[in-house]
């Protein structure tokens, strides 16, 4: 089986919906998640369990020592503002996209995938030979949901949750 990353992003404080994704993930055996951003809550972070997390900031994450303390009590990666690593021999950039610096960057770094949130709006594009993925958003979006990209074929994977009530 070819290894999968998860992508997700702005999840803001929505923590049922961030439980019901985590379980998700882990009931289709993705182990390894990038999120973009608008975590803004420790709850967020503790959330997302044993999985492999690598996260960004954006800019509702006023709580940054808090959200960095979460991190580490999980084994999670924090990145700072940008991030980037080797997956399924692919390389891969990530941020949060209210930077429009940043994101300019990742796509001229020769990445062969490029992931961003802060939209809420769902992309996926390739330009100049990059792969740009947004997730959407778990909050505040039409279709409430995240991303799952095999990183074999680069190939994306919707996956919707009902919003939260």
């Amino acid at each position: 089986m070819t290894e999968r990353l998860a992508i997700l992003s702005d999840t803001h404080d929505l923590l049922s919906l961030v439980e019901r994704a985590a379980d998700r993930l882990r009931e289709c055996g993705v182990r390894t998640v990038v999120h973009c951003g608008d975590i803004t809550t420790p709850a967020v972070v503790r959330a997302m369990g044993a999985l492999d997390v690598h996260w960004v900031f954006g800019n509702c994450d006023a709580d940054r020592p808090g959200l960095e303390a979460a991190m580490d009590a999980a084994g999670h990666t924090c990145h700072g503002l940008r991030g980037e690593l080797r997956l399924g021999g692919r390389s891969i950039g990530f941020t949060h996209g209210d930077r429009p610096g940043i994101l300019e960057a990742l796509l001229a770094s020769g990445h062969d995938l490029v992931v961003h949130g802060h939209t809420h709006v769902r992309r996926d594009e390739t330009a100049g030979g990059v792969r740009i993925v947004c997730p959407g958003a778990l909050a505040r979006a039409l279709s409430p949901g995240f991303a799952v990209v095999e990183l074999a074929g680069l190939t994306v994977e919707w996956l919707d949750l009902a919003p939260a009530r």
